[in-house]
């Protein structure tokens, strides 16, 4: 069989274009750190790191709404603690209210503390999260839960609804709470309720008024508001606790998922520098056979 120059110069040429192309897609892969330069160069692969990027990107969007979570729950905890605080002092002040030895001027001055007390518990009412929102107004985030109207009575303005997140598989946690769920009425002997406010405002006049019966009755008020209050700061920490929990689990699935797509997507560094020293070796190879072939031509011949 007859091979012509031709043929060699044409399988020379080929090899040499495959060789170069061989060593750029390997520069091109260091330079950018990835196996695949275009997803046309391996669909399955491609789409197998397209998935992965997307469940990543699920992850994430569900640990940022955790955090979210986390940081409301957190401006929730210090309100609600400081508010129990608060009715302990008043609950302490009611007590040394009540005793018969005190004059009118005597609860007077518990009355003053009483009222200092209960514009703080106001205040902590209309709380704000990190992002301007208050906590305690239900979806209506962008209004104060308490306002008081041109009586000086405190009034609701929030609402009842609750929004509650996904915290895991078929659990989930409620994100807004309604004041009047937090700071709740209470209910008397008489099976009277009255508004969380009224019945500190009640109070307070009794203390001023020195009217004993009612100091007694407002007593007995805070001990329904502390529990309520204590229910809740309960239900605040179980709550977090869930969140944490489900956030420990995405974490950890996102620390496997990224490190399969990793595996799939990243280039393996030294291995691509090994192949690209060889493939610069065939390349010098290649050319030196092209070199020694294009030696043989017929002209070279009849020059001879």
């Amino acid at each position: 069989m007859k091979i012509s120059t031709s043929f060699l110069f044409d399988r020379a040429t080929e090899r040499m274009s495959t060789t170069q192309n061989k060593l750029a897609t390997t520069q091109a892969q260091l330079a950018v750190g990835k196996q695949i330069l275009a997803p046309s160069a391996a669909p399955d692969q491609a789409a197998a790191i397209q998935r992965l990027k997307g469940e990543v990107q699920r992850q994430d969007s569900h640990i940022r709404t955790l955090d979210v979570a986390m940081r409301r729950y957190s401006a929730e905890e210090t309100a609600l603690s400081a508010s129990n605080d608060l009715l302990i002092r008043l609950k302490e002040l009611g007590i040394q209210a009540a005793n018969d030895t005190l004059g009118p001027d005597d609860r007077k001055a518990i009355g003053a503390e009483m009222q200092a007390l209960r514009d703080q518990l106001l205040s902590l009412g209309n709380t704000r999260d990190d992002s301007g929102n208050y906590l305690f107004s239900g979806t209506r985030v962008n209004t104060p839960a308490f306002a008081e109207n041109g009586a000086g009575q405190v009034q609701y303005q929030g609402d009842q609804t609750q929004t509650r997140i996904p915290a895991g598989v078929e659990r989930s946690v409620q994100f807004t709470r309604a004041g009047t769920d937090v700071f709740n009425r209470v209910v008397r002997d008489d099976g009277q309720a009255v508004g969380f406010f009224d019945a500190l405002d009640q109070m307070i006049s009794a203390t001023n008024n020195n009217q004993t019966g009612g100091i007694q009755r407002g007593i007995a008020d805070l001990t329904q508001m502390h529990n309520t209050l204590t229910l809740t700061q309960a239900q605040n920490g179980s709550d977090q606790q869930v969140l944490i929990a489900q956030k420990d689990v995405l974490e950890e699935t996102q620390l496997r998922l990224k490190s399969t797509l990793s595996e799939i997507e990243d280039l393996d560094y030294a291995e691509a520098v090994s192949r690209m020293n060889k493939e610069m070796l065939g390349l010098e190879a290649a050319m030196g056979s092209f070199a020694k072939i294009s030696g043989l031509s017929l002209f070279d011949y009849i020059r001879g």
